[in-house]
């Protein structure tokens, strides 16, 4: 990793307006993995670095979501073990995340399923994102729901 693509502990404080306790305190919970705090030596001692893109979209999606999920469910979201994450129906759509329409399709391919895996919650991105893209309607929107449910 180049230093150009590299952030320093008090520039990132700084940019994403946090604390030295906030930063330390997401990096015990495991919103913010250990491997990315980077330890070297500079002209003065040592000094945090951080990878710059992925540190600044962390903390803005943990900002974004710290009213709307529980510490449980962002480690979770965050976590490398996706396989285990688990949303209710009702709280995702709460979060307006996908539109009301890939919501629809959702519900229509599963009626009555009322607790999201990833594996859901990701079919839905992927819906949202190629509605978006290409304009395609609703029963598109359901086959494509089928096809990565049969295949996720």
């Amino acid at each position: 990793m180049s230093d150009e693509e590299l952030i320093s502990k008090k520039q990132l404080l700084r940019m994403a307006q946090i604390s030295y306790g906030t930063l330390y305190r997401w990096k015990r919970m495991n919103l913010i993995p250990e491997s990315w705090f980077i330890h070297k030596a500079t002209d003065i001692g040592q000094a945090t670095f951080f990878p710059r893109t992925k540190i600044l979209a962390r903390i803005d999606r943990i900002k974004e979501l710290k009213n709307e999920l529980t510490v449980e469910q962002m480690q979770e979201l965050f976590s490398a073990n996706v396989k285990s994450f688990k949303i209710p129906l009702k709280d995702f759509t709460e979060l307006e995340l996908v539109s009301k329409l890939s919501l629809t399709a959702f519900k229509a391919v599963y009626p009555g399923k009322e607790l999201l895996d990833f594996n859901d919650v990701f079919g839905m991105y992927v819906v949202d994102h190629l509605m978006k893209l290409s304009g395609f309607y609703l029963e598109d929107a359901k086959q494509v729901i089928r096809l990565l449910g049969k295949y996720l």
